[in-house]
C-alpha cells in the first residue's frame, strides 16, 4: 500500500468518525487545507478522502468552499438502533430524578404540548421543532450536558429529510401528542416507574409503525 493510499484511509476515518460521534455536526462545512494542516498530510488524500465519503453520502462536496456534512442516513435498522439508544437514556436519567427526589417544574412543558397540540390540527410543519423544544425541556434537570447532547441530537436523527420513514413519524404526530400528556402527568404526580413505562410504550410504538411498513 503507497503512502498516499495509507494516508486517504486514515483520513477517511478521521472525518467519518468524526461524523458519526456527532463532533461534527449536519451543516457543519470543512475546508480541505485546513484538515491537511490539522492532520499534517498533504491535499491530495483528504481530496481522495472527500470523494468516498460523498458517494456514501456523509458529505457534499461544494466547489470552491470545501465540503459540508450531511445527515446520516436513517433506515429502519439505523432507526431502530437510536431508538433504543433514547430509551436506555431517557430510562437512565429518569431513574435518577426518582432517586435525587427532584421535582421538575412542567408548565413550559404544558405550553410547548399545547403548541404541538395546535400544529399538529393545522399539519403545521413546525410540530417537530416543538417536540424538540418539550424535550429540552424535560430534560433541564440533566446536569450531563453530554448526555443530554447525546439524547436530543439521537433524537434530531430520527427524524430525515423525506422518505417513507418521515411519512410514517407525521402520522404518528397524534400518538406522540396521547403519550406526551400521559407522560406530563406522571412526572406531575413523581410516578417515575409509569413515567418510565409511558417512554417505553411511546418508542416502541414508534418503531413498531416503521418497522411494519419497512415489511
Amino acid at each position: 500500500m503507497t503512502k498516499v493510499k495509507k494516508r486517504e484511509i486514515e483520513a477517511y476515518h478521521f472525518i467519518k468518525q468524526k461524523i458519526e460521534s456527532k463532533e461534527w455536526l449536519p451543516q457543519k462545512h470543512i475546508r480541505e487545507q485546513d484538515l491537511a494542516k490539522m492532520l499534517e498530510m498533504s491535499r491530495t488524500p483528504i481530496r481522495n478522502a472527500f470523494t468516498r465519503l460523498e458517494k456514501e453520502n456523509y458529505i457534499v462536496i461544494e466547489p470552491y468552499k470545501g465540503v459540508k456534512i450531511l445527515p446520516l442516513v436513517i433506515d429502519s435498522k439505523a432507526f431502530r438502533e437510536r431508538i433504543e439508544f433514547i430509551e436506555l437514556m431517557v430510562i437512565h436519567y429518569l431513574l435518577k430524578l426518582e432517586k435525587s427526589e427532584k421535582q421538575m417544574e412542567l408548565d413550559k412543558a404544558k405550553k410547548i404540548l399545547k403548541s404541538m397540540q395546535q400544529a399538529n390540527l393545522n399539519n403545521g410543519n413546525d410540530f417537530e421543532e416543538k417536540e424538540w423544544n418539550l424535550w429540552e425541556e424535560l430534560l433541564v434537570l440533566e446536569k450531563n450536558r453530554y448526555s443530554k447532547s447525546l439524547i436530543l441530537n439521537s433524537m434530531k436523527d430520527l427524524l430525515p429529510d423525506s422518505g417513507k420513514i418521515l411519512s410514517i413519524l407525521y402520522k404518528s404526530r397524534q400518538t406522540k401528542i396521547n403519550h406526551y400528556e400521559q407522560l406530563i402527568q406522571y412526572l406531575q404526580e413523581h410516578n417515575y416507574p409509569y413515567a418510565r413505562r409511558e417512554i417505553r410504550i411511546l418508542l416502541n410504538q414508534l418503531l413498531l409503525n416503521i418497522v411494519q411498513a419497512a415489511d
